[in-house]
């Protein structure tokens, strides 16, 4: 009986590697754990190349993504954005400004969807003034705005 056996992971597992790959393992750990538990499946020539056209889709959706973010990137980066919103006497925001909100703003002045996943904002905006604003676009892309807002 063989030494090892290659498996394809299904989810990532802290010490063998991440979903997608291909991982010698020893029988018994596979057969036992891993297959049952959908860890795992047992590789094929079939499931070979189906892997491979998985993984050049996956690759073309990452670089569309890429491409998209670079353009994002161009519009946004180091920018100053105005936004008058409705404010109380003292200066504070009647509601306060969160990432959706941000990311209908941004969507409004750019024409380009962002995720409010991407906006890094510790928490909602409350008052007036200048605040700076940082995006993790997919594809690795980092940017960061300025965001005014005026009463």
């Amino acid at each position: 009986m063989a030494k090892t056996i290659e498996v394809l992971l299904t989810k990532d597992y802290y010490y063998l590697g991440k979903a997608g790959q291909v991982v010698k393992v020893r029988p018994g750990f596979a057969r036992n754990f891993l297959i049952p538990q959908k860890i795992a499946l047992p590789v094929t020539e079939g499931l070979l190349k189906k892997i491979e056209e998985q993984q050049k889709i996956i690759q073309r959706k990452t670089e569309r993504q890429k491409e998209s973010s670079l353009k994002i990137k161009e519009k946004l980066d180091n920018q100053r954005i105005s936004v008058k919103l409705p404010t109380g006497k003292d200066g504070k925001l009647y509601q306060a400004l969160t990432k959706e909100k941000i990311a209908l703003i941004l969507q409004e002045k750019t024409g380009s969807k962002i995720d409010k996943h991407s906006i890094e904002l510790e928490k909602p905006i409350k008052s007036t003034g200048i605040f700076q604003i940082n995006l993790n676009l997919p594809g690795g892309i980092k940017t960061s705005l300025e965001l005014e807002i005026e009463s």
